[in-house]
């Protein structure tokens, strides 16, 4: 019997229900049946359930994961039963077993094991787009990471660094900031500081040049202060609210300001693949280090999702079914 957790309605981690279901069915054609051996726990997961990201009810939770192929539909030729893949953003992860668009799928290297994998590809692919999409960061170049002990934010701050980049990195909590300390990030500020801005144009010398704003409000402010004339803003996250953007202000400085998704950078096969090997690299080097995700069973993604909100995790989650 397969199980999966489903909302019926939108609002707290309470809505999220586990539901069994008789049989996912055989693939049709473009589409596996993938059984799960982890699920990734993503901070989009809380949008959907929340509603701020609206969409059709009910709805199969969850948009990351990695398992293995157990049928194959017609016309689909880059993966086969037994393989290991992985695969981001295709809503109905939180699932014992599912149907999916083959598309969606990276076939994972030998060696990399499945929990590993539910915990960064997502994450991965959105530092990969920050780093080499939005902006192609530059060695030597002086950024600022909001959010650096978080999923996405400890990953752009780590490979940004490993890229010959100045990072200065924030926390919200002293004990997150020790966190970044122990990971080698030389400058690191808390998120908090009314200095914040002026401490880090001290440390670039007169501005920074990449910010990677993944806070929101309560931090944008100060992005826009850290940053040198001509320099690059890339707004990525709000976990504390949508701030106001005076975009002719940033014009008028040369800012550059943009929105991206990782979806407008890895949206065709190639560039896929290309990202994906990018990233797989730069964990087989060990530049994210070794920390374990937090793992919880299945049937417990209502508590990952309130330790998520609470801020008790520092680093990924993963469902395991």
């Amino acid at each position: 019997m397969n199980q999966q957790i489903r909302i019926h309605a939108t609002g707290t981690p309470s809505v999220m229900q586990l539901e069994t279901v008789a049989d996912v069915g055989q693939p049709g054609p473009g589409q596996v049946r993938l059984r799960h051996e982890a699920i990734g726990v993503n901070f989009v997961d809380t949008l959907f359930r929340s509603g701020a990201f609206p969409a059709p009810l009910p709805l199969a939770m969850g948009v990351e994961g990695a398992g293995v192929v157990v049928a194959v539909g017609a016309g689909v030729d880059h993966v086969q039963v037994g393989d290991r893949t992985v695969y981001f953003f295709a809503p109905g992860a939180y699932a014992d077993e599912r149907l999916i668009d083959a598309r969606h799928l990276v076939r994972l290297p030998a060696g990399m094991d499945a929990e590993t994998a539910a915990a960064t590809f997502t994450k991965g692919l959105t530092a990969w787009m920050m780093l080499f999409g939005a902006h192609r960061l530059q060695p030597g170049e002086t950024v600022l990471v909001h959010g650096a002990a978080g999923g996405v934010g400890s990953m752009v701050a780590r490979w940004a660094a490993a890229l010959g980049a100045t990072v200065i990195a924030t926390a919200g909590s002293d004990e997150k900031a020790a966190q970044l300390t122990s990971w080698g990030i030389a400058h690191v500020l808390r998120s908090d500081d009314p200095e914040l801005a002026a401490k880090a144009r001290a440390i670039a010398g007169g501005g920074v040049d990449v910010v990677y704003e993944l806070v929101g409000k309560a931090t944008f402010a100060q992005s826009v202060l850290a940053l040198r004339d001509g320099g690059h803003l890339i707004h990525v996250g709000n976990a504390s609210g949508s701030p106001a953007v005076d975009k002719a202000a940033l014009a008028a400085r040369g800012i550059r300001y943009v929105q991206p998704s990782t979806g407008q950078y890895v949206g065709e096969r190639a560039e896929l693949e290309r990202a994906s090997a990018t990233l797989f690299a730069a964990m087989r080097d060990g530049i994210f280090g070794n920390e374990r995700p937090t793992r919880y069973a299945l049937r417990d993604a209502a508590q990952a999702h309130e330790d998520m909100a609470a801020r008790r995790l520092t680093g990924a989650a993963i469902l395991v079914p």
